[in-house]
C-alpha cells in the first residue's frame, strides 16, 4: 500500500510540473474548459490464456485471447488547466467477454502527454469501480475469487486505473478519440469514438 501512495504523489507532482510548463507555453492555442466523449467500446485483448474460453461467446480465437466487447463509454471533463489537465467523469457500459452486462465508473486526473499539431496524447489515472453480472451463474466458469461478489453481481475496485488516449483533431472542436485502457493484469481494451470540446 506504501508503493501505491508514494507513486499516487510522484504522478501528482508531475502533473503539477506540468501545469506550470503548460502555463509557460504559447497562449495562441486556444483553450476550452470542458469536454464531452462518447466511444464505441469493445476490443479487448487477454494478456494471458483464460482458464475457460468457450464462455465468451464473442471471442475472435479458440483460446479466447482476443474478444468482441459491445458497449458505450461516455465521459466529461473538465480543465483545470488550460485544456491540458482535467478532471474527468467516465462511465463505461458493456456486455463483458462472457457477453454478461458489465461496467465501469471512473474518477481522475488527466494530463496531456503531447501535442503536435493535429495530434495528442492524454494520460490519465484515478480510483475505478469495474462491475459485471455474476459469471458463477454461467456453466464452466470456476470463480477465481479476484472479484468480489454482492447480490448476483461480481465488483473490483481499484484505488487507481489508467487510460492512454489518442485524440486527432478533425475540426476546430470536435476530435476523432482512440483509448487504449489496461485492465492489468488480465487484459488491454480499445475504444474508438469522438471528443468534444467546448
Amino acid at each position: 500500500m506504501r508503493n501505491r501512495t508514494i507513486l499516487f504523489i510522484i504522478f501528482l507532482l508531475c502533473l503539477h510540473l506540468l501545469a506550470f510548463a503548460v502555463k509557460a507555453q504559447d497562449a495562441a492555442t486556444a483553450s476550452y474548459k470542458n469536454a464531452f466523449s462518447v466511444k464505441a467500446f469493445g476490443l479487448s485483448f487477454h494478456l494471458k490464456r483464460s482458464p475457460h474460453p468457450e464462455i465468451f461467446p464473442n471471442r475472435l480465437d479458440d483460446k479466447g485471447y482476443t474478444t468482441l466487447n459491445y458497449g458505450a463509454i461516455a465521459a466529461y471533463d473538465r480543465f483545470v488547466v488550460r485544456d491540458a489537465i482535467s478532471i474527468r467523469l467516465e462511465q463505461g457500459l458493456y456486455a463483458d467477454c462472457a457477453a454478461s452486462l458489465a461496467g465501469f465508473t471512473h474518477v481522475g486526473l488527466r494530463g496531456l502527454i503531447f501535442r503536435k499539431g493535429r495530434h495528442s496524447l492524454n494520460g490519465g489515472i484515478g480510483p475505478t469501480l469495474v462491475f459485471r453480472r455474476d459469471w458463477n451463474r454461467l456453466p464452466g466458469y470456476t470463480d477465481d475469487y479476484y472479484f468480489s461478489r454482492k447480490r448476483g453481481w461480481q465488483y473490483k475496485f481499484y484505488w487507481y486505473a489508467g487510460e492512454l488516449e489518442y485524440n486527432y483533431q478533425l475540426k476546430k472542436q470536435t476530435d476523432f478519440s482512440l483509448s487504449l485502457i489496461p485492465g492489468l493484469p488480465e487484459l488491454v481494451a480499445l475504444g474508438v469514438g469522438l471528443r468534444q470540446r467546448f
